[in-house]
């Protein structure tokens, strides 16, 4: 699908949210200045610089993997999801630690650089093609309501997961960058009935979809288990030595919904790590955000001068051109 074969309206609401966002210069100057920068930002119009100041800092490789390892579970709730990753696939069963990989180095590079960015939605007409090739294969596989249930979810669970652990949400200035981003990134993808233009008006919108949906009687099978198994294994055995991968497990568990968990199979955490993974997080985000300085290189800029780069932190592929980008 090219500019030409999209219908007026939907190429101009594209074409509007994938205009290039002003970014003005950022002062790091201070111990504590990343809180004060966003005060100083519209969300209106530097949705994306809040995001990634918010983001890309704070969440280090480790962190972005248990966001991967969670949200997996909660992206393929529906049966279809599932499936397709665990059986047609196979991918995240059979060579984990590459899936996640492939799939971070797309999430680094959209929470640095944003919708606006033409390589990001290069990178992102890129997932657009596996998506519709899979579609094929596997009809119905992905519709719109998965799209926008999983772009609520990354962008506001995190959110969800601070003010589960007894920390401050996210203010009313990350709220509205958080919806104006992800509603942005959501408008690129396709779906097999097309572009994804549906979204929830604003953040307290996109928190009454995740409720509705993960209220959903979903079906139980045993690809959600092999799933959830597999996504499970790969973060406890890149993270943990093996005497300790137990513990790995034990985090996944202990930050997982609890409905996820039941649906997917995956069993409940000892309530006493519960309690002490859930206190650790608590003291680790509290440390980083209120009492340690904060960093003046993000988490990609750091990968980026290794002198060998991490799997997740490579450049995402690119697609030749971007349908909806006249420019790209």
């Amino acid at each position: 699908m090219d500019q030409a074969t999209l219908t007026p309206s939907i190429a101009e609401t594209l074409n509007d949210m994938v205009r290039p966002k002003p970014r003005p210069a950022i002062d790091k100057r201070g111990y504590k200045w990343i809180a004060r920068e966003i005060e100083k930002l519209d969300p209106e119009i530097h949705y994306e610089l809040i995001w990634a100041l918010s983001t890309t800092y704070y969440v280090d490789d480790f962190f972005m993997n248990i966001l991967y390892t969670t949200g997996i579970s909660n992206f393929t709730q529906p049966p279809e999801g599932s499936i397709v990753m665990a059986q047609t696939t196979r991918k995240q069963v059979d060579l984990p630690q590459k899936r996640v990989d492939d799939t971070l180095l797309r999430f680094w590079h959209w929470f640095e650089y944003g919708p606006s960015d033409v390589m990001v939605q290069r990178s992102q007409e890129v997932v657009n093609q596996i998506h519709m090739a899979l579609e094929r294969r596997s009809p119905g596989t992905f519709p719109v309501r998965d799209f926008v249930y999983t772009c609520c979810w990354i962008g506001a669970d995190m959110h969800r997961l601070r003010v589960g652990l007894g920390l401050p949400g996210y203010t009313e200035k990350q709220k509205v960058a958080a919806h104006h981003f992800w509603r942005d990134m959501c408008a690129m993808f396709r779906s097999m009935d097309g572009y994804v233009l549906e979204f929830p008006q604003d953040f307290e919108g996109m928190i009454r979809l995740l409720e509705d949906y993960e209220a959903m009687p979903w079906e139980q099978v045993e690809t959600g288990r092999m799933l959830a198994q597999a996504t499970t294994k790969q973060f406890a055995d890149a993270w943990f030595p093996i005497g300790l991968r137990w513990m790995g497990r034990q985090m996944i568990l202990s930050l997982q919904k609890d409905r996820t968990r039941e649906l997917m199979q995956m069993g409940n955490p000892n309530p006493i790590a519960k309690v002490a993974i859930r206190g650790l997080f608590w003291l680790i985000i509290t440390m980083k955000e209120k009492v340690l300085p904060d960093p003046k290189l993000s988490t990609p800029e750091k990968a980026r001068r290794m002198a060998k780069r991490p799997g997740q932190h490579l450049d995402p592929p690119l697609a030749s051109k971007c349908p909806f980008h006249r420019t790209a």
